[in-house]
């Protein structure tokens, strides 16, 4: 019985290894999809975490972007402002009109003003005696009154 024995214990010591390596062997694949996954979690982490610096670069570049864009167009919009403001305070080296129209101007503003100071006055033309259609209307009425 003794070779019946050692034989015996052989083949529990061979199937108890067995169990005992399959156990090992599936906690050990366990452990190392564990690993896994941890990796690729670590790796899809790392790869958002560079895509919102990325994000965040680009933004900072878009609002410095936009903050040069509003400098430039304050100081355009303040220059704009000088240069109306120079044009009021300035007055035209050459007159508009000439110096005779300027004092036909002048003259005519003098007789209007004269004009208006009767209550009772028509309103003032800008043409002196007749012109137009009406240059010749009591010539024909006249003619007409005769006939």
């Amino acid at each position: 019985m003794g070779t019946v024995m050692w034989v015996g214990l052989v083949v529990i010591t061979a199937v108890v290894a067995f169990f005992i390596g399959a156990f090992v062997t599936k906690k050990q694949f366990k452990q190392d999809e564990l690993k896994e996954q941890a990796e690729q979690a670590e790796n899809a982490l790392e790869q958002y975490r560079q895509d919102v610096a990325d994000h965040l670069a680009s933004t900072g570049k878009l609002v410095n972007k936009m903050k040069d864009n509003y400098d430039q167009l304050l100081s355009h919009v303040e220059e704009t402002n000088q240069l109306l403001l120079e044009d009021r305070d300035k007055t035209p080296a050459e007159p508009f009109f000439s110096k005779e129209t300027t004092e036909q101007l002048q003259a005519s503003l003098k007789e209007r003003q004269c004009d208006r100071s009767n209550a009772q006055a028509q309103p003032a033309d800008y043409v002196s005696g007749e012109s137009g259609l009406f240059a010749g209307q009591n010539k024909v009425s006249e003619h007409s009154k005769a006939s």
